[in-house]
Order: structure tokens, then sequence, then C-alpha cells
């Protein structure tokens, strides 16, 4: 049972590390998924397989070569000319996500409480200060709250939309919708290794400080699994509501609004702590990149990063998003298909040792 628990709590961190300003406000699924209507949901299950597959290489790898950060891992799996792109690209991701996250707190603040941008970038800096100098017990401690809040409010969200639009809850509407995109496969996989390069950061330390294969391959699992039901609700709700992403800087606030106000709120607090809960993984894997390559302090890494990061922030939620993330997902295939060579490699390397 206690394994399990573990497992659960690695699972919550998965989901955590990739659920930030983006998807949680429903305009990265649209950008990604929405647009090539019910056909967005096989791309969802592409890229849980791929979460599954390339997380079970990540975690094996590092704990056989004994690797505490993505920098190390990423010089072990890449030859080194890619080793030394992909280690400042994964740097500049990181940064750039905690910009968004930052914006996107920002944003969050203002459109709805009307509270000036930079006191919602502020707060979100005050609070991850606090939860990452308790540093993995800081991280476990995050993703326990936010996660099982996000699955709450989604359910609620699907079942109060279901009871208001019955009608947009049967598959043949579904499909009867238009759609504007088609190729969703390639959609998948340049959105799959975004997500990947979201969850290095976070997985290669965990896998170093746990080293039991079994337990952080069940919770990568078990994370991959609740961010595709995830995923497919807020896809199913901007596919029947195509406008919101055009409208609304934060769509999904426009759906929740519609089934009931308390809702609203819940949602709003929702999307601010999964925002936090990414944030926190974000600068977690940075430092401890600073604290193995450049002996820096962990809580200087801590605030080092943040000041680093925070200049972008002012930049934008929704162009941050829009611009930034395609670039990086398509960049990030390069770094998987890294990660897919050498793991082959070891396993075919064992397979000769053991015949």
């Amino acid at each position: 049972m206690k394994n399990f628990i573990l497992s659960f709590q690695i699972g919550l961190v998965f989901v955590g590390s990739i659920v930030g300003a983006g998807l949680s406000s429903g305009r990265e699924l649209t950008q990604f998924f929405a647009v090539y209507g019910y056909k967005s949901f096989l791309g969802l299950f592409i890229c849980a397989a791929l979460y599954v597959s390339i997380g079970k290489m990540i975690i094996f790898l590092s704990i056989k070569y004994k690797v505490k950060s993505y920098e190390e891992f990423i010089n072990l799996v890449c030859p080194k000319p890619i080793a030394i792109f992909s280690n400042i690209f994964i740097t500049v991701f990181l940064l750039s996500s905690t910009s968004i996250i930052l914006a996107g707190s920002g944003a969050v603040m203002h459109q709805y409480f009307g509270i000036p941008k930079i006191f919602g970038v502020i707060f979100m800096i005050v609070v991850s200060i606090i939860f990452l100098f308790r540093e993995t017990k800081g991280i476990f401690e995050v993703n326990n709250i936010t996660v099982p809040i996000l699955i709450i409010m989604m359910v609620s969200i699907f079942i109060g939309y279901g009871i208001n639009n019955q009608e947009q809850m049967s598959f043949d509407y579904i499909t009867s919708l238009p759609y504007y995109k088609r190729s969703y496969i390639i959609s998948a996989l340049v959105y799959a290794g975004f997500n990947i390069i979201s969850i290095i950061g976070i997985m290669v330390p965990l896998a170093n400080e746990i080293k039991r294969n079994k337990i952080l391959l069940r919770g990568v699992a078990i994370g991959s699994a609740i961010l595709t039901v995830i995923s497919i609700i807020i896809v199913f709700v901007m596919i029947v509501n195509p406008t919101y992403a055009q409208q609304y800087e934060i769509p999904i606030l426009a759906v929740a609004q519609n089934i009931a106000p308390w809702m609203q709120i819940g949602l709003l607090m929702m999307i601010w702590l999964e925002m936090f809960s990414s944030q926190v993984s974000n600068i977690y894997g940075l430092t401890k990149t600073m604290e193995t390559k450049f002996q820096v302090p962990y809580k200087t890494g801590v605030l080092l990063s943040i000041i680093i990061a925070l200049p972008l922030s002012f930049v934008g939620f929704t162009g941050l998003v829009d611009v930034l993330y395609p670039i990086y997902g398509v960049l990030s295939l390069v770094f998987v298909v890294c990660v897919i060579q050498f793991y082959c490699k070891q396993k075919i390397s064992l397979t000769k040792v053991y015949n």
C-alpha cells in the first residue's frame, strides 16, 4: 500500500509538472487539439502512449547511470553537438515556461479581480519560494493539494455542462461539428514532445532519489491516465464552444461562468494552483541543474531562476503560449529521438549480455 501511495504521489507530480497556465486555461489544448474536431481525442491517446513509453526510458536510464539533473541526462543520451544545443534549449524552455506561468498568474488576477498584473506575479513568486525551499518534500506537498482539486473541478465542469447542454453530449453531435485542420498526429507528437521536456527536469531528480523502476513507472502511468482524462474534458468543451478561445484569454473560465458562478470562482482558484504547481516543478529542475553543474547552493539557485525568468513575464500570457509552445514542441522531438535511440542501444546490449 505504501508503494502505491508513493506511485500515486509521483503521478500527481507528473500531472502538476505539465498542467500549467496553457493547458488549464484551455488555450493550449485548443491550439493543439480542438481545431481537429473529434479526431482530437485520438491525438490525446497518442500523447498518453508516448508519456508512458518515453517516461519508462527516462526512468530506466536515470537510475542505471545515476544522473541527478536534466543536464547530466542530456549529456548521457545525446551526441555532443546535440547535447550542447539541447541543454541550452531546455534551460531556455524551463525559464520561458516559468515566465509564461508568471504572466498567467498576472492575467488571472487582472482579468477577474481588476488587480494590476504585477501583484499577481509577485504573489506567485512569494508562494513558490516558500514551497521550493522545502525541496522534494515541498514538491509532493504542492501536487498533493493542487492535482486533486484539478480533477474535482474538471469532472464538475463536465457534469455541469452535460446537464445544461444534453443535446451536445452525443457522439453524433461531436462528429458533426466542423473542424479546421486535419494532421492531428503531427500535432499530437509535437504536443507530447514539449510535455516530455516539461517533465524531464523533475523526473530525473525524482528517479535519482527514489531509485525504484516499478514505483516510478506506475506513477508515470497514473499521471498519464489522469492527464488524458482532464485533457479530454477540456478539449470537449472547447470543441463545442469554438469561439471562446478567440474571445477570452482564459477560455475555460467562460465555460464555467455559464454553468454556475461558484464554479467560475473554483476554476479560477484551480487554474492558479495548477500554474503554481507547474512553476514549482520548472524552478526545481532548473535549480537542481545549477546545483550539480555549477555547485550553486539550492536556495540561491531558486532565487536566481526566478530573477532571470521575471522580465519575460511582461510580454503577456497569450503571446508567450501562442508563439513559444509550438516552436519548443518541434525542437523537443529531436531530444525525444535521442532518448529512444540511446535506450534501444542499451536494451540491445543487455540482450547480448544475457544471451
